[in-house]
């Protein structure tokens, strides 16, 4: 009968199995005390799997040792056993990658209490000891990973011990906790949203919700963190009520109001569509849907038919719900609150049809204050023309297509408040008071051919002045202007298909009789305009001076004199182009490409500041007279009018332009004599610029200095009123 003795799987067993203890622990403690060094190698010697951990196979071996019954079921409770891809442990279910057999993980505190494994130690989420709040560890003292197959839960391979004494310090709120009361180990306490999921649902939901409240939103998922799971635990005890609050914070503090705008999916970023994926027939996710939507309702933009999940608690109204509250077409209602700026014009529908109770409340005072166009214009004192003209400069504000006041204005109106704000400012304006001859707006608007609208923009900015107001009249036909001080001009503007032969000369930085023989020889085309003047075609002298330059502009460059230029251009072989048209001085026009291969890139205009640009550009529309070139050319220009009748000098001195004017009785004794008689009046308008004298004993010198677009407007105005002295003297006080 000896010789058929069942085998043992060990010839000693002192040691028995402890609370949570599986069959790998208790098999691993069992190989330490026969003096073994390694549970793998010994359960390859009893022909069992070694390398891969098979619970089955060693909760097997275990139960042939002739242990008390009551061991026997406690290895059977704690071992997990792999079936149909769960693992079963203790009456609950967890996932094949829920947990991790190949590394041994433990808690020092625990293992000083009783040096034997416990199998939630192996479960991947499980980080923290409930019982003495200790991280779970899985290295030596020197690091290095420790193997299931280590036999010794007392040292590590190295000899160090491996318990550390700890207080017991009990966290019966945190993840870890409720993990053991469900394989009751420990006190349960009621978590009604988890109570009734299986373990492996509870595991997963956490982690996931986790994943979502302990990081930004993310597009893609982020990386799994040690804290998933307690901070998705934390969410998940509470109440329904709870869960939602936890999601409104998360939100609030995450999303930005315009992501939230676009709707849930976009709002929960990555977690909506993997949770519908992954967790769609998980027990848990309709409490979690349905708190992730009602908290969204709260802080975002989402259906009214949202899944199905009734009385959402929008804290938005739709434009039609608001229209109906207010009284209007909801077309109407939405142009109105788009131009108002309360919400955006965009093509996504759910970023123009929400609207919080601040909107609606702001939404409902601005329709409350708008008046037709019909209204505003009696109020102004104007035509409607007059009004829309207001409008487009910006003055106050028109709202189009607002489906109000049926057809008058056709769904123009503007706001009340606007207008009348604008007709005070329309009365406040100063007076002169003077007595003399006046003309109202209208008649002045013709006169100057400007719009009644540009006419009020430049009063109200103080560049025209009213003589006085008629009280017989509203708002702004009230305004009477003295009639000499907007007499107007007598030169016309060119048109823009026309250039003038002296800004041609400028630009070509020719004497003007060169300019008229390229005419004559109908090198540059020229046309008559409107008021029977001979100009040149613009397109013709743009092809023009883009063809060809003066080389006497650039004998610097060339290394010549006057004298020596004609031969220096033939020495270098660059070609005179039209040489022999007959001029008051030579002709020395060249391709603008053979000069710039000899002495490289012209530049024009490079080294100039912008003040340049902006003030010949401002002065071609102030007043067109004076005549600038593009380019400096690095000297000091000398800006005269078409009628050479007087001229400023232009300086540019690093960023800025210097604008210098010298009046003196030689060479130019018909400009100092309009200097004297009219000097009070050209102070005034001057008196933005520095002058060198308080009177005119002698050469009078005035500057101004441009740097800002501001100054560019003070002296162009200034230098319209020079011009007007000269070309057309007014009955100005005598000097």
């Amino acid at each position: 009968m000896e010789l058929f003795r069942p085998r043992l799987p060990f010839t000693s067993w002192r040691a028995k199995p402890g609370l949570g203890d599986p069959a790998h622990g208790y098999f691993a403690r069992l190989v330490a005390e026969g003096q073994h060094v390694s549970a793998r190698v010994y359960a390859n010697e009893l022909e069992i799997n070694g390398r891969n951990i098979v619970m089955q196979e060693l909760l097997d071996e275990l139960l042939k040792l002739p242990l008390a019954e009551e061991y026997k079921q406690s290895l059977i409770r704690w071992t997990p056993i792999l079936h149909d891809g769960f693992h079963r442990l203790a009456g609950e279910t967890l996932r094949k990658r829920q947990m991790s057999f190949y590394t041994r993980r433990f808690c020092r505190a625990c293992l000083a209490e009783s040096a034997h494994h416990r199998v939630w130690w192996d479960i991947v989420d499980f980080h923290v000891c409930p019982f003495h709040t200790e991280p779970i560890e899985d290295r030596s003292a020197v690091g290095d990973r420790i193997k299931w197959w280590f036999p010794s839960f007392e040292t590590d391979p190295d000899g160090e011990p491996l318990g550390r004494p700890a207080s017991l310090l009990l966290e019966p709120d945190d993840f870890e906790w409720y993990v053991l009361s469900r394989f009751d180990c420990v006190e349960s306490y009621s978590r009604p949203l988890l109570d009734g999921a299986p373990l492996h649902e509870v595991i997963d939901v956490c982690g996931a919700v986790g994943r979502l409240l302990a990081n930004p939103w993310m597009k893609s998922a982020p990386a799994i963190g040690r804290e998933d799971c307690r901070t998705g635990y934390l969410a998940l005890s509470g109440s329904l009520p709870d869960l939602e609050n936890a999601f409104v914070t998360w939100l609030e503090s995450n999303v930005v109001q315009q992501d939230r705008n676009r709707g849930i999916y976009n709002g929960y970023g990555w977690f909506m569509p993997r949770g519908e994926r992954n967790f769609l027939e998980a027990a848990l996710w309709p409490d979690i849907d349905v708190a992730m939507r009602r908290a969204f309702a709260k802080t975002g933009r989402i259906g009214r038919q949202s899944a199905g999940v009734d009385r959402l608690p929008h804290k938005e109204l739709t434009i039609k719900e608001a229209a109906t509250a207010i009284g209007v077409d909801f077309r109407g209602l939405r142009a109105i609150s788009q131009q108002a700026g309360i919400t955006v014009k965009s093509s996504d529908p759910a970023m123009r049809a929400f609207l919080t109770e601040d909107q609606v409340a702001c939404l409902h005072a601005t329709v409350k204050d708008l008046i037709s166009v019909e209204e505003a214009s009696a109020r102004l004192g104007c035509t409607q023309a007059c009004v829309r003209d207001i409008v487009s400069m910006g003055m106050i504000k028109g709202f189009l297509h607002t489906r109000m006041f049926g057809h008058q204005g056709n769904g123009l109106a503007h706001l009340g408040s606007e207008v009348d704000a604008l007709l005070e400012r329309i009365l406040a304006v100063p007076n002169v008071g003077n007595r003399g001859q006046h003309h109202g707006i209208a008649y002045l608007s013709k006169a100057l051919g400007k719009s009644v609208a540009d006419i009020v923009q430049s009063v109200l900015k103080g560049k025209m002045t009213v003589a006085r107001l008629d009280r017989r009249r509203k708002g702004i036909a009230s305004w009477r202007f003295e009639a000499v001080a907007y007499k107007k001009a007598y030169r016309q503007r060119v048109r823009e298909k026309e250039v003038r032969a002296v800004e041609a000369a400028a630009v070509m930085q020719m004497q003007l009789d060169a300019i008229q023989a390229f005419v004559r020889a109908g090198v540059i085309k020229s046309r008559v305009g409107n008021d029977g003047q001979t100009y040149l075609d613009r397109a013709s002298f743009e092809v023009f001076s883009s063809t060809y330059v003066n080389a006497k502009v650039y004998q610097d460059r060339l290394g010549c004199s006057d004298l020596e230029l004609a031969s220096r251009l033939e020495q270098l072989g660059i070609r005179r182009c039209h040489g022999k048209l007959r001029a008051r001085n030579k002709i020395y026009l060249v391709e603008r490409k053979s000069l710039e291969k000899v002495i490289g890139k012209l530049n024009d205009g490079g080294s100039d500041p912008p003040v340049w640009e902006a003030f010949r550009n401002t002065m071609a529309s102030v007043c067109a007279s004076f005549v600038i070139p593009p380019s400096s050319g690095g000297k000091v220009v000398k800006a005269y009018t078409a009628t050479r009748s007087t001229y400023v000098e232009l300086h540019v001195e690093g960023e800025g332009l210097l604008i210098r004017k010298t009046f003196s009785s030689h060479p130019a004794p018909r400009e100092w004599k309009v200097f004297v008689a009219n000097q009070r009046q050209i102070r005034e308008e001057w008196k933005a610029f520095a002058w060198s004298k308080l009177n005119a004993r002698g050469a009078v010198t005035a500057e101004f200095r441009i740097r800002t677009e501001d100054d560019v407007a003070v002296a162009a105005e200034a230098l319209q009123c020079l011009y007007l002295h000269f070309r057309n003297p007014r009955s100005l006080p005598k000097g």
